[in-house]
């Protein structure tokens, strides 16, 4: 697996700033007046069957490549960072071109969102309500399940919205 530098960097970048969000949201929200649990927030049910689809989707896809790995990592490898350079360099489509920036914008944001629930949800109120809440495994399982699932959906969208690479070594994208 060859990774893009780039996509790495971006998704590192996001996830730090993600994770000093976290940080400040924590420090400056904590407060000792924990909140009443609402009953039905914590959304289970949803959950299991998004955690059923996602498994699904993902042991498919494992299948169809030779590596495993390359099904969780593939939206940080060099093939779809070439498509999405490319897209940009070659397509005269705006609307293309708009729907690979929301896209890629979706992804950034999805890692910066992860960074930000890992210390902000140390704080109880952060995830009394929140969807596998009240505790903190249950509310990050939910949305890191949640951030998977539109991983794995942004990626098969820009699959689908970008053009082909020029470069013959990332052609398999």
């Amino acid at each position: 697996m060859k990774f893009s530098r780039i996509a790495l960097a971006l998704a590192a970048v996001f996830t730090g700033l993600g994770i000093a969000s976290g940080v400040a949201w924590y420090l400056d929200h904590r407060d000792d007046a924990i909140e009443r649990q609402v009953p039905g927030t914590e959304a289970w049910v949803p959950h299991l069957v998004i955690t059923a689809v996602v498994l699904v989707w993902w042991v498919i896809a494992a299948r169809r490549s030779p590596l495993g790995a390359r099904v969780v990592f593939s939206p940080l490898l060099r093939p779809i960072a070439s498509r999405i350079g490319a897209t940009f360099r070659t397509s005269r489509n705006p609307l293309r071109w708009v729907a690979v920036a929301f896209l890629v914008f979706l992804q950034l944001y999805g890692c910066w969102r992860t960074g930000e629930q890992v210390f902000a949800g140390l704080d109880e109120n952060f995830t009394r309500n929140a969807w596998g809440g009240p505790s903190y495994l249950g509310a990050m399982y939910c949305h890191y399940l949640d951030g998977a699932l539109i991983f794995a959906i942004c990626h098969v969208g820009l699959r689908g919205a970008t053009v082909r690479s020029v470069d013959r070594q990332h052609q398999r994208a």
